[in-house]
């Protein structure tokens, strides 16, 4: 009985559908790929005296997590890895095509302006 448990176990495990590069580093990340890729390690990382984060994967890949410079009192950091990059706030992951677009986003999701922060 155990065995044909273990049998049928393995056949659903092997007709599963598994995503092509769920297993794969790619050579560059981009947008494109960053969500369905296997993930390089942070191999080291540092903070500077701004919050800002630097460092490199186990692979060497250089990566940084850095504020995003506003006149009104954000906290938005973007998020860069080779070609990929993202946005992050206390609102979740934005994705957006520059710093502008990643802030009135960011504006939308609670309902503000810039006249809000006058």
């Amino acid at each position: 009985m155990f065995r044909l448990a273990v049998q049928a176990i393995v056949i659903v495990f092997l007709l599963l559908p598994i995503p092509v590069g769920a297993f794969v580093m790619p050579k560059v990340y981009t947008n494109d790929n960053f969500r369905e890729s296997f993930h390089d390690v942070p191999h080291s990382f540092t903070q500077d005296s701004q919050g800002n984060f630097y460092g490199t994967t186990e692979t060497g890949k250089i990566f940084s997590q850095r504020y995003v410079s506003t006149s009104i009192a954000v906290r938005l950091q973007i998020f860069t890895l080779d070609e990929a990059f993202f946005y992050i706030s206390d609102q979740g992951i934005i994705e957006a095509n520059s710093d502008i677009q990643a802030l009135s986003v960011y504006l939308s999701l609670h309902n503000l302006t810039v006249e809000d922060f006058g």
